[in-house]
């Protein structure tokens, strides 16, 4: 009895797999949103370039430009009896300052798009490494499952054949997602280049590999160029001068003046704080906002002791927004110092991997490359998940120090585990 029943469990196990439910072509999807827009091929320069004369943030920023050079005319251009004004010279003065704030906020905004732009477009060619990847992964599995292997039961008895099928379900869904989740990264790189009205095409990478950052610089060295150049730290500080002028403005008001103007009922110091709270999976503190009102109401006395509030509050705005700034650097430096410890330390194991996968890929599956496959190629997904946040560091770096770091990247070659088809 325990050799029939064995004998017709073994005959069980030596039917064929049953056949995998098709998945659509993704082809399929691609043209059920693409909406008519045609796919054209661009390097990061070219996408770069159209984000700058496309992207609605920038032209919205040069747009609060051009009002406060206009603001900063008139004020200037003021004649007659607007001259014995007591507080012209500080409004002037202001006016100043008001000009640096606006010409600070297209700066970070400039840099802030060509982050979002590398991102996106680094994005897209991570997701495709991953999924052609999981392509040829696949394949080898679905011809692996195909046959029935000669020594079933062996394999039955380590698992080999049900550790591959279940690997080939993982994949196919893995697969899924790196394809769709390419898909969805076309579309953010073309909204960040400025939206479908106004490119008219779906962006498609001419690199396929993601390049290697060159970045040679110090925690000193970072917090020093992001305290000079970050728009932020600049809003800040200028926010301090207007709110002392502010201050000093209204000592100079006339006293029977029961309701004062300030700066900003003729000019805007509007600006969306940098960072914004997080209470997510990282803990980070808010940021103050810099606060003036349009006009100061009451006697004379009441409206200096409320400017001189502002400008203390101005002050502790200016500190916040140094401590969240230098917060940032530090996390965004032990990050990349993270991320190149553990590429080194992935590095020893890499080569050994991506030789199973060749192998595999080029001769028939063994029982001793399938038993560790699917491990393989979990290690080469991370490992270019590494690579991915290795150019996304370097770009929020560039980011964070409005541009003022330069980083280059060196162009790497194929991944050799991914035979060109």
């Amino acid at each position: 009895m325990w050799l029939i029943g064995n004998g017709l469990a073994f005959l069980a196990l030596a039917q064929p797999p049953q056949e995998l439910p098709k998945i659509p072509p993704l082809s399929t999807l691609e043209a059920e949103v693409a909406n008519g827009l045609e796919p054209r091929v661009l390097t990061l320069d070219e996408c770069l370039a159209m984000s700058m004369e496309h992207q609605p943030r920038i032209q919205a920023a040069m747009a609060s430009l051009r009002a406060a050079r206009a603001a900063h005319s008139g004020i200037h251009s003021l004649r007659g009896l607007a001259k014995l004004s007591p507080d012209l010279g500080i409004r002037k003065s202001q006016s100043d300052h008001g000009l640096a704030v606006a010409n600070a906020v297209l700066r970070q905004e400039t840099e802030d798009t060509r982050y979002a732009v590398r991102r996106a477009y680094f994005t897209v060619i991570y997701a495709e490494a991953q999924a052609e990847r999981l392509r040829r992964l696949a394949e080898i599995l679905e011809k692996g499952n195909k046959k029935t292997s000669p020594n079933v039961w062996l394999d039955d008895t380590f698992g080999i054949s049900s550790r591959l099928r279940m690997t080939l379900t993982k994949t196919r869904s893995n697969l899924a997602i790196a394809e769709v989740g390419r898909l969805k990264a076309r579309y953010l790189l073309l909204e960040e280049m400025g939206g479908k009205r106004a490119i008219g095409f779906l962006p498609e990478p001419a690199e396929k590999t993601l390049p290697k950052p060159i970045i040679n610089i110090t925690l000193d060295e970072l917090e020093s160029l992001m305290g000079e150049h970050r728009g932020e730290r600049i809003l800040a500080r200028e926010g301090v001068a207007i709110a002392n002028l502010e201050a000093e403005a209204q000592r100079r008001s006339l006293p029977f003046k029961f309701i004062s103007n300030s700066f900003a009922s003729f000019s805007s110091t509007n600006a969306t704080p940098v960072p914004t709270p997080e209470r997510g999976g990282e803990y980070r503190p808010g940021a103050i906002n810099l606060e003036m009102p349009s006009n100061f109401g009451g006697p004379k006395r009441y409206r200096v002791e409320r400017a001189e509030a502002l400008a203390d509050r101005a002050e502790l705005t200016d500190q916040t927004t140094t401590n969240l700034t230098n917060l940032e650097a530090r996390v965004a430096f032990l990050t990349l110092r993270e991320i190149e410890r553990r590429i080194l330390a992935d590095k020893a194991s890499i080569a050994e991997v991506r030789m199973i996968f060749m192998r595999a890929s080029q001769s028939s599956l063994s029982s001793q490359d399938g038993m560790v496959l699917g491990q393989a190629v979990e290690i080469l997904v991370d490992y270019e998940e590494l690579r991915l946040k290795h150019v996304l560091i370097a770009s929020e770096l560039m980011r964070e120090t409005c541009g003022a770091l330069e980083i280059p990247f060196e162009p790497r070659q194929p991944d050799p585990s991914i035979p060109a088809r």
